[in-house]
């Protein structure tokens, strides 16, 4: 019994691993040399059958600065109609647009303020950490409360 205790505190609490740690890098446009450390979700409102990545490395637009690097990662669950949820990163420079829609000042569980814009198409919740701008945001047929996508906020850990 005492063996047994032990194995099951080394195996659950040594590891640091991201729940979705690997999956990310088996994406075709994975970028090796992110130029800084970010933070993923650890919870999302449905169960993630699959990730992928719709953009990452340097943006390349006109209107940005060179130096500015994106990844834009997707969730999505089993029904890809109804449960689907993009996350994004980006150490400078502006976000999604949210002009017209629907703003709301937010907290986090630590405290840290969020931007929270919606309207009946889309939903976005935004916030800065350590010099990165955070996003979290669904469309059309996704409907969750500000509080889930603040849960899904509050999970974000390094990835």
């Amino acid at each position: 019994m005492m063996l047994l205790l032990l194995l099951s505190a080394c195996v659950g609490g040594t590891t640091n691993s991201h729940p979705y740690a690997g999956e990310l890098e088996e994406e075709e446009y994975y970028d090796e040399e992110v130029p800084f450390d970010f933070k993923m979700p650890t919870s999302l409102p449905f169960e993630a059958e699959e990730t992928f990545i719709r953009k990452m490395g340097i943006d390349e637009s006109e209107e940005t600065s060179p130096d500015r690097y994106v990844l834009i990662a997707g969730f999505q669950g089993n029904d890809s109609e109804e449960e689907h949820l993009i996350v994004g990163v980006q150490n400078e420079g502006e976000v999604e647009d949210t002009q017209g829609l629907t703003e709301e000042q937010v907290t986090l569980s630590d405290g840290k303020e969020a931007q929270y814009f919606y309207d009946e198409s889309s939903q976005v919740l935004l916030w800065d950490e350590a010099d990165l701008t955070y996003q979290v945001s669904v469309s059309t047929g996704d409907e969750y409360s500000v509080e889930e996508l603040i849960d899904v906020a509050d999970s974000f850990e390094t990835y």
